[in-house]
């Protein structure tokens, strides 16, 4: 078996928080509190993970977007970075010399931009982060862009809204929307 031991150096200050962390859960030492801190990072990504909730054709614009950033190494400010992302692509297309109407990613994906952009930036840090690692992985194991592709990353893919007569939406039906090809 490989060694897992995994050895850092870490700042005063964050030295400091792990022993008054250990203190007041009494693990024992600094160097248990930073393994289970570990993993309740893992558990908040993989909990906030779990509550997003995309369409296919919104993880799929997504994942079409991100494809080739890097996860950065932080957590978002004022705003989610997925969003960020996002919202740069959407810009940069529309100011492109491409007609407008037929270049868009909501043509593309079949969404709404405006939606898929509001509901981005209502995640919180922690969500945002999450996010962008299930896409990284999705694109790193090369997973199909089905619904099972994306809950093999942990991410939950619902179905699009059905389209009334009236051109309102009704949550309660299947999609009529088709998915594109990456």
């Amino acid at each position: 078996m490989a060694d897992t031991r995994i050895q850092t150096r870490v700042s005063d200050e964050l030295a400091a928080w792990l022993d008054d962390r250990d203190q007041r859960m009494m693990t024992g030492t600094v160097h248990i509190q930073a393994k289970l801190e570990l993993g309740m990072w893992r558990g908040a990504l993989a909990a906030e993970l779990r509550r997003i909730r995309l369409t296919l054709n919104q993880a799929n614009c997504i994942a079409d977007i991100l494809n080739g950033t890097l996860i950065t190494p932080a957590l978002a400010g004022s705003a989610p970075l997925v969003y960020y992302e996002v919202a740069d692509a959407f810009q940069l297309v529309r100011d492109s010399p491409l007609p407008y109407e037929e270049s868009t990613y909501g043509a593309k994906w079949e969404i709404d931009e405006q939606a898929l952009l509001t509901y981005l930036r209502s995640l919180g840090p922690t969500a945002d982060h999450a996010l962008h690692d299930a896409v990284s992985r999705w694109w790193a194991a090369d997973h199909k862009d089905t619904r099972e592709g994306w809950a093999a990353v942990g991410l939950t893919v619902v179905p699009d809204p059905v389209r009334n007569e009236d051109g309102g939406e009704d949550t309660t039906g299947s999609s009529t929307f088709s998915r594109q090809s990456r």
